[in-house]
């Protein structure tokens, strides 16, 4: 689920901001409305994707950097969801303004860092590919389908441990009794190869399959 939905924020924001543009410079009223319907949008698909996102986060298995980057994944779409509705709420009985679209465009730069850093889970450490990261006997454990009378009360619960999850992860972070590993960012630093040294494999063997 999460996946798809997560298409929809990704999408209306964007839009939101260039129809708060159009609105700020042309002083257009439909426009205005428009991005002000557009911005509750963003805040309703946001909610949607962070619920499957939560549930998500307890039908994987990760190690430790992966699972790390799920954190800040998961906090920083936390706070753009918070950010949307902030704005949604003073949208509700202001016109769009140059404010307003600089905040826009500054949740749409840092929903792009979260989104860089989902498809990093997925496409470079597997997470969320359960025939990769799972071992055999742990394929017998599968979630039930989505369409199945299970599946509903499965996400419930799985959301709810998710967010648990998040803020109990967060709390121990922020306070330092836990770190971060460093690649949990993204961001890994490239250093050159010296001579006769075997190159890195990318990938390796597979992870400690630990729950989140």
């Amino acid at each position: 689920m999460h996946p798809t939905l997560i298409h929809a924020p990704l999408v209306l924001l964007p839009t939101t901001v260039i129809v708060d543009l159009a609105a700020t410079f042309s002083g257009d009223r439909h426009l205005d409305r428009a991005g002000r319907t557009l911005w509750w949008g963003i805040v309703g698909s946001g909610l949607l994707a962070g619920v499957a996102g939560m549930a998500a986060s307890q039908e994987v298995k990760a190690d430790k950097q992966p699972r790390d980057m799920m954190l800040l994944h998961g906090l920083g779409n936390v706070t753009l969801v918070l950010g949307a509705v902030g704005v949604a709420m003073w949208r509700a009985s202001h016109r769009a303004s140059l404010f307003s679209n600089l905040v826009g465009l500054g949740a749409f730069a840092f929903a792009s860092y979260t989104g860089w850093l989902g498809g990093e889970m997925v496409y470079t450490h597997g997470v969320g590919v359960k025939e990769l990261t799972m071992k055999d006997e742990e394929l017998d454990q599968l979630s039930p389908r989505l369409f199945s009378r299970q599946a509903p009360v499965r996400i419930l619960r799985d959301a709810v441990k998710g967010l648990g999850w998040l803020l109990g992860r967060a709390r121990r972070v922020f306070s330092g009794s836990e770190l971060l590993d460093p690649g949990a960012y993204g961001v890994k630093a490239l250093e050159p190869r010296r001579e006769g040294q075997p190159p890195v494999k990318q990938g390796g063997s597979r992870p400690e399959l630990r729950p989140v």
